[in-house]
């Protein structure tokens, strides 16, 4: 957007908000017009509802006098007169009726309907439905059988029909009827009817003064939300548009007394004709003031951007547009001023920044032995900001061992900073030329070129002060492997490998935080350990599950291979390897696999290459065979379990059996006697003949609470010969005689 663009909406929206804000005043008057006629047109609802319930208490008091009248229940249930007493009881129960005739103005008539006789009692008559129905209240479109079908015989309770033409052809008013079904609260099968008629004018005098007064029309809906009159207006206006397409305003209140809503409808016009002109008035006044504030925001506009145009045209005269595309006006002045400073910047900073990697990728491609050095000249070195001064050079690799208090979530961007670390600090430490390139996840390498005079105990300071920075500083323990000394550029490979060498040792020796390959090498042994009679005892270890002596056995072993002198790591892999195939000798002796037993997460052999250090492949082949014995174990300890729980099975079935016993219950199983009392002993902790006079107590006392048995039969029935074996065996485990026992039962 150009600036002459941005100017005229600046000026536009500083116009625009007095707009704004007398929209918003515009519209809250508006609503609070709005509320007010809506409160107005409520009260008169309000007004209209407790004044017609007023009215409707009065009918509702003449029907529950009528409904609880004593004697109706018996009309109710006697059929069509016979004898003058029957003709006489509905002329008494008529001058009955006659006493609540005057009771309400409201109310224009009544009657009740009897349908086991079918006769109808009003305050002035009886008759038969039939007459009643053609020569005093009939209903215009209705036949009788309809009238009868559809009003008297239907369950109404408290119902209201429409207002409607009802009586003869010189009698005919609109009547509102309400129905109650008798006896009260009868809805499925009423023996009658009590009907009460309303004359439509009774309620629209009530309303007129209220529909007069907000020139609208109030209708009445029942319970069931059907429309029973309307008064004052046109009653065919309704919600919305009226029939002059003016907008109508719509208010209900529901009455709880008689379940009816009154629903006003009012034209707007009445409430809104000075309002509206009010509104008109507004507007005019608005849009003069959009007028005259465009205009000037016009003339402004100009004003101001004309120093800006010719600041740019005086630009264009001296200096060619820019080649990329502007914003604006002013996004090009300062495109202009800025080209000039960047162009002269630009290649420089464009160097100075891949100068890192490019010496970068030079260094490990060195490492690795890609690099032709005897092509290398002073020149090329100085482009990648690479400087050899001195004739000697080492390499230093730096293993990042545990750096869990420095990254958090194991996450690239973390390692790839703890890496970025090491370097500079290895690249700050003053100590000769030293060049560092970052190789793995976990390992930084560093290339020194030293004077002569510098030796192994100069390299050792380097590492101890690095360590001790990295470690203090950024929470990071290092293993730093370091190689020969060489003279010239051409075997900076051979150092590189030397020092990853050097680092591999140290999975295999005791922790040291810096490790020499020339000392490492001298030291390290070229044999393992192992003997076949090492190997043959702890198979028989683990197949008998015996745990300790398995942990004992591969411990010795760790002690005797790594405990004084280091080892290769080709060999100490080789000893965790033949331990592994130990291992697999084993699960095919006991038909196991591999699988079934830890998984196929990660390969055995994988873990032994991938280990951090001996400890931990120490702790991995242990927590392996540890698995194993425990199986082992626990497959011996689930078939003793399950032969013991048949034994006491046996015993709890058959213990009423006299001639049970030792012999008989080894001969069940097919053992011997000696063996089942000790297998019973040794599982159980008790001793079989105990165990089975425990079981014919327990059942004896049993029968000595739910039984009148004697203490013979009860001995008989658990499997002793006689009350004698019985009462010695009861009183050695109780302390007392099956009498006395049965003697406390009773007491």
């Amino acid at each position: 957007m150009n600036v002459l663009a941005a100017l005229l909406l600046s000026y536009l929206a500083v116009l625009l908000l007095p707009v704004a804000v007398f929209g918003v005043l515009y519209t809250q008057i508006e609503k609070v017009m709005e509320q007010n006629a809506n409160h107005a047109n409520l009260a008169l609802i309000e007004q209209a509802k407790q004044v017609v319930d007023g009215r409707l208490d009065e009918m509702h008091l003449i029907a529950r006098n009528i409904t609880s009248h004593p004697k109706l229940d018996s009309l109710l249930r006697s059929g069509a007169p016979s004898s003058g007493t029957d003709h006489y009881a509905y002329l008494d129960f008529m001058r009955e009726l006659a006493r609540y005739r005057n009771s309400s103005s409201f109310v224009s008539d009544f009657y009740v309907y009897f349908r086991e006789s079918d006769m109808i009692v009003t305050p002035s008559m009886k008759s038969n439905s039939a007459m009643f129905y053609s020569g005093v209240y009939g209903y215009d479109g209705m036949t009788y059988e309809q009238w009868k079908t559809d009003i008297l015989h239907v369950g109404h309770y408290n119902g209201f029909l429409p207002i409607a033409e009802v009586g003869n052809a010189a009698r005919k008013k609109r009547m509102l009827t309400f129905l109650q079904a008798l006896p009260f609260g009868e809805k499925s099968d009423p023996k009658g009817m009590l009907a009460i008629f309303i004359d439509e004018r009774q309620i629209a005098a009530l309303l007129e003064k209220i529909t007069k007064a907000s020139h609208g029309t109030i209708y009445i809906k029942d319970a069931s939300g059907q429309v029973i009159m309307s008064c004052g207006g046109n009653p065919q206006e309704t919600e919305g548009d009226g029939e002059d397409g003016g907008r109508m305003m719509t208010l209900s209140v529901h009455s709880a007394a008689s379940g009816w809503e009154y629903v006003s409808v009012v034209p707007e016009e009445v409430f809104w004709a000075k309002v509206n002109g009010m509104k008109r008035m507004a507007i005019g006044v608005l849009v003069v003031y959009l007028i005259a504030g465009a205009a000037a925001c016009v003339y402004m506009t100009y004003r101001a951007y004309n120093p800006l145009r010719d600041i740019i045209r005086f630009i264009r005269q001296s200096k060619p547009a820019p080649a990329h595309r502007v914003r604006n006006e002013y996004d090009y002045i300062k495109s202009a001023v800025a080209d000039s400073f960047e162009k002269q910047t630009e290649m420089a900073e464009q160097l100075s920044r891949q100068t890192p990697v490019i010496r970068s990728n030079f260094i490990a491609r060195l490492l690795k032995g890609y690099v032709n050095v005897r092509e290398l000249s002073t020149e090329s070195l100085a482009f990648m900001g690479v400087s050899f001064p001195y004739p000697c050079y080492c390499v230093a690799a730096v293993g990042l061992r545990d750096a869990s208090e420095f990254i958090r979530g194991d996450t690239e961007g973390e390692w790839a900073l703890i890496r970025f670390v090491t370097g500079k600090v290895a690249e700050e430490i003053p100590f000769a030329v030293s060049y560092p390139v970052e190789i793995e996840k976990d390992l930084v390498a560093v290339v020194f070129n030293m004077p002569e005079h510098y030796g192994v105990a100069d390299l050792y300071d380097w590492a101890d002060r690095l360590q001790t920075v990295i470690g203090q500083r950024f929470k990071t323990s290092t293993t730093v492997g370091i190689s020969s000394i060489r003279h010239g550029l051409e075997p900076i490979a051979s150092c590189f490998a030397e020092s990853m060498k050097a680092l591999e040792y140290s999975i295999f020796t005791a922790y040291k935080p810096v490790l020499l390959y020339e000392e490492m090498r001298n030291k390290a042994e070229d044999y393992y350990d192992f003997p076949l009679e090492t190997e043959i005892q702890l198979i028989n270890a683990v197949k008998s599950g015996d745990n300790k002596t398995a942990e004992s056995i591969i411990r010795n072993l760790y002690r005797n291979n790594f405990g004084e002198k280091p080892m290769t790591p080709e060999l100490g892999r080789l000893l965790f390897a033949n331990l592994v195939s130990t291992l697999f000798k084993l699960l095919n002796a006991l038909n196991l696999k591999y699988e079934d037993m830890f998984g196929s997460a990660r390969k055995p052999l994988e873990s032994i290459n991938e280990a951090g250090s001996v400890e931990e492949l120490y702790r991995n082949v242990c927590a392996m065979f540890e698995k194993v014995c425990l199986h082992v174990q626990e497959q011996r300890g689930d078939a003793a379990a399950v032969m013991l729980e048949k034994i006491k099975s046996y015993i709890d079935e058959h213990h009423g059996d006299a001639m049970i016993g030792l012999v008989s219950i080894a001969d069940h199983f097919n053992i011997t006697p000696p063996y089942l009392s000790a297998f019973f002993k040794k599982h159980s902790g008790t001793n079989l003949t105990d165990y089975l006079a425990q079981v014919r107590i327990e059942r004896s006392k049993q029968l000595m609470k739910e039984s009148k048995h004697t203490i013979s039969q009860i001995a008989r029935s658990v499997g002793y010969a006689n009350d004698v074996g019985f009462i010695r065996v009861f009183k050695k485990y109780e302390g007392i005689t099956p009498g006395k026992y049965r003697d406390m039962l009773r007491s």
